[in-house]
């Protein structure tokens, strides 16, 4: 099987090598080595032509109401065909050959959408899902390889804010964050941590003004939709509130946090059913923080008049938050209960007594937390979630094959690629503030080979273009390879189980999402470490992201399945964007890696790494080696901004 062997060398005195790996990627990683054998088979190819279904859907997953027109053309060849869709914002498309499709959907309102759709002939029927943005959404795709340039000046004055933040010194944190401001206006973080300054100051409308303008420059910055929602729940101004939490969620996912908000929101509207729901996922997702989502939960019971309902919920939270400040003020909700004043049915309105009393939930969007609750990485794959289309069923079974097929498609003319790496390190202290940012630049090449009849196997080879060969420090990532191809191929299906959870959106982009965990007990596993001669098997799990048109990769995200107690490493997180790279002299387009992010924790320490891959270059097997250059390449960045949260 493949095996990605993440190598960790000690070092004198302390320092170590590690490996974090990304292109088709894992996270930290040494190296691999491909595998002796394999499992599994080709593909086989079903019916010569098939029925395309072609849904429509808006950015949230719900099927439009009117009629959208769908033009489907053939990327080589004649056909060229206009549907319209009926049930179900469905566009039928009948006898469509194996091969590879542009499609186009347009309705009054949106955006005109383009996709591209893989049709490899597997069963007789193929069906995808195409979103559409309204027009009043001018949120563009995410362009690759973005980095922020942050100066030894710039860094300063955001390290003198946060320090000032830590002391609740807000006004001295606001004239630092506002000199970092003019030093780098087109930086989002820095006009949200103005913000939070000004809202430190209690200058509300000042704080406002400052997310909104965070927004403008990055519609998606996730802590400035929160922060600008919980302002506007605030202020009375519920519908608001709703609907820029629920562009948060559906931008960026939800952890607690944001579910927590988002039950408030609802019920300050007067949709108790929602808020309900979100409530609950606050208490789930939050675990040992949960207390807050649940009394709130039982609150909301209580508003719709479920009083049985209300009293077991926070009986659950006396049990389960013993210490917590909301376990007391479960219990006086308990002993209320038994007033004459509770017996009879609370309103459910908007304007009942009952939802204006509800409160809103204290959340790190606004309130300064406790050094050792400040959040330094992304919350583990199991403690936040993305909004789902509710009517989208799917099957990994189904899905998986179609997604192995459309990447062999593509590797099996290539001999190798070559790119430029950008890496990027940075220490975390124990109150979560990102150091100095180290940097360094390489020349990357990766070599596809086949192995086990049906799988593929990435190498790579790195040289340095400065002055050293070595990584910005001791902690280097040294192995970019695998994990996106890795967990499709056959060879590995044995060792993982997968879960198709349904479809989201990446990018605005319709995607199916699965979630994949490997054998807790696989003694040969994806990613390995080894010291001391000695290989350690790190079991992973994560979420895969795969286009509901062409069965391409857009993300992949892992966590470790659990700490590895002996190697002193309790977290590992990996993030890694796919998108499109465009060869002009071989009229390819590769879904390729275009950056990566770790955060890792190894015995106490904690690390920041970002990747970022551009200039690819081509290399074919029938070509006698002559280079592609891409026609729409990333442009080269250089240092990313480390811009802390001060919460």
């Amino acid at each position: 099987m493949v095996q990605l062997r993440p190598r960790l060398f000690t070092l004198p005195p302390v320092s170590v090598a590690i490996a974090c790996l990304l292109l088709f990627c894992s996270d930290s990683a040494f190296g691999q080595r491909p595998p002796a054998g394999g499992r599994g088979g080709q593909p086989t190819l079903g019916s010569s032509t098939v029925s395309l279904s072609v849904n429509v859907r808006n950015a949230s997953g719900i099927p439009l109401d009117g009629v959208s027109l769908v033009t489907l053309v053939s990327s080589v060849g004649s056909y060229h065909q206009t549907a319209t869709t009926r049930d179900a914002s469905t566009a039928i498309f009948d006898g469509i050959p194996a091969g590879e499709y542009d499609v186009e959907a347009s309705y009054p309102g949106y955006q005109t959408a383009t996709d591209h759709i893989s049709v490899n002939g597997i069963g007789s029927t193929m069906q995808v899902f195409v979103y559409m943005v309204a027009e009043s959404d001018k949120n563009s795709p995410r362009a690759p390889g973005k980095s922020l340039v942050v100066s030894p000046r710039l860094q300063a004055e955001i390290d003198k804010g946060l320090e000032a933040m830590r002391k609740r010194q807000f006004e001295a944190a606001r004239t630092h964050f506002s000199k970092g401001l003019l030093l780098a206006p087109g930086n989002p973080d820095l006009s949200y941590l103005v913000g939070m300054a000004e809202n430190g100051l209690s200058h509300v409308d000042l704080a406002r003004k400052n997310f909104e303008h965070a927004l403008t420059i990055d519609p998606t910055h996730e802590r400035s939709l929160l922060a600008l929602g919980e302002l506007q729940l605030r202020n009375g101004e519920s519908e608001a509130a709703v609907a820029t939490l629920e562009k948060a969620f559906l931008k960026n996912g939800a952890g607690w946090r944001t579910h927590l908000l988002l039950a408030s929101a609802y019920a300050k509207a007067g949709r108790l059913a929602d808020a309900e729901t979100h409530a609950r996922r606050a208490g789930e997702l939050g675990r040992e923080k949960g207390a807050g989502g649940y009394l709130l939960l039982g609150e909301i019971q209580q508003a719709e008049g479920k009083l049985p309902e209300a009293k077991l919920t926070w009986e659950e939270t006396v049990a389960k938050f013993p210490g917590d400040p909301s376990a007391a003020e479960a219990k006086k909700k308990i002993e209320s209960l038994s007033a004459p004043q509770a017996v009879a049915p609370v309103p459910a309105s908007p304007e009942g007594a009952a939802l204006a009393s509800l409160p809103v939930p204290t959340t790190p969007a606004i309130e300064l937390l406790p050094a050792k609750e400040r959040p330094w990485a992304p919350p583990d794959i199991d403690s936040r979630e993305y909004a789902l289309a509710k009517d989208a069923s799917c099957s990994a079974d189904e899905i998986l094959p179609q997604a192995e097929s459309r990447m062999k498609a593509q590797l099996k003319n290539f001999e190798k690629f070559t790119a430029t790496e950008h890496i990027e390190h940075q220490e975390i202290d124990r109150l979560g503030r990102p150091g100095q940012v180290k940097s360094r630049d390489f020349s990357y090449i990766v070599f596809v080979n086949q192995f086990a009849d049906d799988s593929l196997f990435l190498d790579e080879d790195r040289h340095s273009t400065g002055g050293g060969s070595s990584f910005p420090t001791s902690l280097a990532t040294t192995g970019l390879n695998n994990l996106g191809v890795s967990v499709l191929q056959p060879v590995v299906r044995g060792e993982f189980s997968y879960q198709c959870e349904g479809l989201a959106s990446i990018r605005g982009k319709a995607t199916w999402q699965i979630r994949f965990e490997e054998s807790k007990n696989v003694t040969t596993a994806v990613r390995e470490w080894q010291r001391e001669g000695k290989i350690y098997p790190i079991a992973i799990k994560g979420r895969i992201w795969l286009s509901a048109a062409s069965f391409d990769v857009l993300r992949i995200e892992t966590d470790l399945l659990e700490p590895i107690e002996i190697l002193g490493l309790t977290r590992d997180h990996l993030v890694v964007d796919y998108g499109p790279v465009n060869f002009a002299a071989s009229n390819a387009t590769l879904w390729l890696p275009w950056d990566a992010e770790m955060h890792m924790e190894l015995k106490g320490h904690r690390y920041h790494h970002k990747h970022y891959l551009t200039d690819y270059m081509l290399f074919g097997v029938d070509t006698n080696h002559k280079i592609g250059k891409p026609k729409n390449a990333p442009a080269p960045t250089t240092q990313a901004s480390p811009a802390g949260d001060p919460n």
